[in-house]
């Protein structure tokens, strides 16, 4: 009896307990509702097991209340987590709003630098529309620009004390960072989604073709067992490579990937690359047309602007018809070393232009690849301050071309003022 007394108690603290809860969240938490019916349920259940034992409405409410429990504590982490992104929100709305109060603007904005380099509205207040711009503060992460707060209102200027606002300022800072954070996460997802998924058809080969030489090894002739195994490691090295170039790009997206400056001559590195080439040019018939200028000295790393070179001659080699040119240029651009390489091969179509930096584009051509090769050259240009583009016209050929600063500490496209300030 004592017991019985213990339980209905437990059972009563825990049900006034979760109505204070519901109450202190205002009901916004949901699944908190489950849970509490779910707590109710089992406690008529108890109490009708011990007025009248087991029977069909005891039997009912016991199921009914763990399931009740199940799915709210299912949902409860998904609210939570929903909740905490709403007080994160809120609490970037206080600062901006601090700010206009301090600095008597009228309105404001947060803008937030998303990989593409264009900016996003993360955060708006106030009167934007009407009024002109006052004051644009960048935000930067060590050296990195990562966003900027801009203040709207009717004075060509505000007088801001030094530090005035820099508790706000550092909140925002941490919010943006937190909001890149999430990108790369999401960002490393989709790439091993895409790899798993891009990695079993070669696996796929690997494994049936191992079958094959074990059940028929010796009915086969060495010629299809030569074969057997050609195809087995052209399977291998593509996942290898895939493997390879995940790892890279992990490491850069991570900011992992250290730089080791020093000064060459560019011109050296892109005669390796094209003699690296020279079997498969020669396969194909190709004339290489090699226009450089002179004494040209940079400033980068060695391995990697050997890597960028290798893609884009790769892929200049790779979709290149037969007995066609290959124009490979690089000289001097102001404070920059300009490389070009252009093919007479299939082209791009004009749709697919969007895709080609980016890892397992669906391209329609004869010829098919990962493309994680450009996403990592890509990334390596502008980890070096450069850029990177490129123009084709499908059936007559493509030319990609790269800007890298002859000096360390020279980037591109890193003024604040952008004509991208769009409210999203």
């Amino acid at each position: 009896m004592i017991s019985i007394l213990i339980q209905n108690i437990i059972f009563a603290v825990l049900v006034a307990g979760l109505g204070f809860v519901l109450k202190g969240f205002n009901h916004r938490i949901k699944s908190l509702r489950k849970i509490f019916i779910g707590v109710v349920l089992l406690w008529f259940a108890s109490i009708f097991v011990i007025a009248s034992g087991f029977n069909l409405i005891s039997v009912f409410s016991i199921v009914s209340g763990v399931i009740l429990n199940l799915l709210g504590l299912i949902s409860l982490s998904k609210e939570v987590k929903l909740l905490n992104e709403n007080r994160n929100a809120g609490s970037i709305g206080t600062a901006l709003d601090l700010i206009l109060k301090k600095t008597g603007a009228k309105g404001g904005a947060i803008f937030y630098l998303g990989d593409d380099k264009n900016y996003r509205c993360v955060q708006k207040s106030g009167e934007i529309e009407d009024g002109c711009m006052m004051l644009s503060l960048p935000i930067y992460s060590g050296k990195n620009l990562i966003g900027c707060s801009v203040l709207y209102g009717d004075k060509p200027f505000v007088d801001l004390r030094d530090g005035e606002i820099d508790e706000e300022i550092n909140l925002i800072k941490l919010y943006i960072e937190n909001l890149k954070l999430n990108d790369k996460i999401k960002s490393m997802y989709e790439y091993i989604h895409l790899v798993a998924h891009e990695l079993r058809k070669p696996l796929t080969g690997v494994i049936g073709f191992s079958e094959i030489l074990k059940d028929e090894f010796k009915n086969l002739s060495e010629k299809d067992i030569v074969e057997f195994l050609s195809n087995i490691k052209q399977s291998g090295d593509g996942m290898l490579a895939t493997l390879r170039y995940l790892t890279e790009i992990m490491e850069i997206e991570l900011g992992r990937h250290k730089l080791k400056y020093e000064r060459f001559n560019p011109v050296d590195e892109v005669k390796k690359v094209i003699a690296y080439f020279s079997d498969e040019i020669e396969r194909k018939k190709l004339n290489v047309e090699f226009e450089v200028e002179d004494n040209i000295e940079i400033e980068a790393d060695r391995k990697s602007f050997g890597g960028i070179v290798y893609q884009l001659v790769s892929n200049a080699v790779k979709f290149s018809l037969d007995n066609t040119t290959i124009k490979i240029t690089l000289h001097r651009n102001g404070e920059y070393v300009e490389f070009r390489v252009r093919d007479e091969g299939i082209g791009i179509r004009s749709e697919d232009f969007d895709k080609i930096f980016k890892p397992f584009p669906k391209i329609k051509t004869h010829l098919s690849g990962s493309g994680l090769g450009l996403v990592l050259a890509k990334l390596l240009v502008e980890l070096h301050g450069g850029e990177i583009d490129f123009e084709s016209e499908f059936g007559k050929g493509s030319e990609f071309r790269i800007l890298l600063p002859l000096k360390q500490g020279s980037r591109l496209g890193e003024s604040v003022e952008k004509e991208i300030f769009e409210f999203n």
